[in-house]
């Protein structure tokens, strides 16, 4: 292991980088958050980094000889400890593109959408991507041509032999799948911009009914060509099996590489991605009978028992809510206050950005439940969604592979007790709720990655893990879209974050779903979830209460962490395994006071 501290043992006054690891990581850092110049002092999730945003910065450090990982970038203090933990990777030849073609393993999140039910073929996501004037439709296709070519996903098959329950997946050999009539061109020349957003809404919905994932269709590009002198964009329109939210991040820097060879009139030559999803998928039904993963077992169905709080005074049946645009709307926090929970807030309480929106959400929940009568023991049961890439179960380099990788698992929390009157007592609430969630989800290993190889991939294990209690409610915090960002190939986030779109007909997985994202602006980050609810569950009013809740309690946590003796450490900051959160409080309680 090289230190890389090789240039100086440690600055001498000021925050600026010395080391050569210093200086790399802390203009990466600057490049992925789009922030001023980063300092040694300075750390990541301060900055409002979250894991998504860290798993680029690991890519990126790799490309430029650092080895990092995302453990590392999300729990270092500062810039200076991160650099303290780099490695200098090995200079040999270029990693060999893993090719990936042939039969893929189902993964467990694609055995849960098998197991909800409903049409498959037009589930989507689709991104809508800024371009530039000079763009032609043969340099277009050209482009998406290299995409097809060179992710092996952009080339999956999905079949259901005899009708029956089973899924067969497999990606075809580069070439297979043709470009050119997957690429549309629409005219909105002489059109101002502002009127292109219901026809972009229109034409993806087209482009949904084209996918054809049984022939190897999962990819459809919409143009919107605004002329020789004025920017388009591109909609992309990708079936879910094939792509997830961080997938669009490495897509649209692939388009962006490839214009610039266009642009050179060179050949068009992508970053190779060492892990195909074949692979993984392979490594996911290996991991699924090891002795780590039933280890796991007993938490999984302690955390699924019955009990918890309930949505509605009927159950939710299955099939009988489907999705619907009819029944979602999306609310936004203001930028004062979503700047504090990006950044001060996760600082202050050592937690990540997902603890400070759940916490806010517990407590949400808590009074929403009491005051229905539906709190059960006091606990809630929720899904969570996260990214799936975790290195727990392999070391495998994913930051080039486009596929869909998310897992879902439960997580069970309390829901905390009644008592609060004004904002500062509510706010004061709130940050116990931090500690309080931020255990309960350390608490879970490896962030829930083997609950869907014990639930889909494991038969003795899955039979009494679908028997266990099922979450009605899912949240999803999908990271941070820069919408400031008016670069080409760059992601226009105002026509849309959530990225899903399952089409008609597809039943509903949850009472309650939430996607929440933030959205940077030139003003400063804003806060946008969108809420779906099931209308023979719960009504749109029960749920807009418990969204305008949720937003009133990060408000007042966002106030709470600008008050003297905010924050504070919890047990699983320490290596002292033994004391309590309450003896951890008294201790820095006396500290405030010397």
């Amino acid at each position: 292991m090289n230190s890389l501290e090789d240039e100086a043992s440690s600055p001498v006054g000021g925050t600026a980088p010395v080391t050569r690891a210093q200086r790399v990581l802390c203009q990466l850092v600057t490049d992925v958050l789009g922030v001023g110049d980063v300092g040694i002092d300075d750390g990541f999730v301060a900055l409002g980094g979250d894991s998504i945003i860290a798993m680029q910065l690991v890519a990126r450090a790799r490309k430029a000889g650092l080895r990092i990982t995302v453990g590392d970038v999300l729990t270092r203090r500062d810039m200076a400890a991160l650099a303290r933990t780099a490695t200098a990777l090995d200079q040999g030849p270029a990693p060999v593109a893993d090719q990936g073609v042939g039969p893929v393993v189902t993964t467990p999140i694609m055995h849960w959408l098998r197991e909800r039910g409903g049409v498959v073929d037009t589930y989507n996501q689709f991104a809508v991507l800024r371009t530039p004037s000079q763009l032609t439709r043969p340099a277009l296709v050209s482009m998406v041509q290299a995409l097809l070519d060179h992710h092996d996903t952009l080339r999956l098959r999905w079949s259901v032999p005899g009708g029956g329950a089973d899924w067969e997946l497999e990606t075809l050999r580069a070439g297979t799948v043709d470009a050119a009539p997957a690429v549309r061109r629409i005219d909105v020349a002489g059109r101002p911009e502002p009127d292109w957003a219901e026809l972009v809404r229109q034409e993806a919905d087209a482009a949904r009914e084209r996918l054809r994932p049984t022939e190897g269709n999962v990819l459809q590009a919409v143009w919107f060509d605004a002329g020789p002198d004025r920017r388009g964009v591109l909609a992309l329109v990708v079936h879910h099996l094939a792509v997830d939210s961080l997938s669009w991040r490495i897509l649209a820097a692939d388009l962006a590489s490839a214009w610039a060879a266009v642009g050179q009139g060179a050949a068009i030559a992508l970053d190779p991605v060492p892990t195909s999803f074949r692979r993984w998928s392979r490594i996911l039904a290996e991991q699924a009978r090891s002795r780590t993963a039933v280890a796991e077992l007993p938490g999984w169905l302690d955390r699924s028992r019955p009990g918890a709080g309930r949505f509605g005074d009927r159950e939710r049946v299955p099939g009988r809510d489907v999705e619907s645009r009819d029944r979602s709307f999306t609310v936004s926090l203001p930028a004062e206050c979503t700047e504090a929970l990006l950044t001060r807030v996760p600082s202050l309480f050592n937690a990540g950005i997902n603890d400070v929106l759940l916490a806010g959400l517990v407590e949400a929940l808590g009074d929403w439940h009491r005051g229905r009568g539906t709190a059960g023991d006091g606990t809630a049961l929720l899904h969570l969604e996260g990214h799936g890439r975790e290195d727990a179960l392999a070391e495998v380099d994913l930051s080039r592979t486009v596929g869909w990788f998310t897992s879902l698992f439960p997580v069970r929390l309390d829901l905390g007790g009644p008592g609060r009157t004004d904002a500062p007592t509510i706010g004061a609430a709130v940050g116990n709720a931090v500690k309080r969630v931020k255990e309960q989800v350390r608490g879970v290993p490896d962030k829930g990655v083997r609950y869907g190889l014990l639930r889909y991939l494991n038969p003795e294990t899955g039979v009494l893990l679908e028997r266990a209690a099922q979450p009605e409610f899912v949240f999803n915090y999908l990271g941070r879209f820069d919408a400031s960002d008016d670069a080409d190939w760059s992601v226009v986030a105002e026509y849309g974050t959530g990225l899903d779109d399952t089409g008609s007909g597809m039943p509903m997985a949850h009472s309650i779903e939430v996607n929440a994202a933030t959205v940077d602006r030139k003003n400063g980050p804003e806060l946008r979830a969108t809420w779906t609810w099931a209308d023979s569950v719960v009504s749109e009013a029960d749920t807009r209460e418990l969204a305008e809740g949720w937003f009133r309690m990060l408000q007042a946590l966002a106030a709470h962490a600008g008050e003297p003796g905010a924050g504070g450490l919890t047990p699983s900051d320490l290596t002292l395994s033994s004391i309590s959160q309450q003896e951890i409080e008294e201790i820095e309680s006396d500290l405030r006071a010397l």
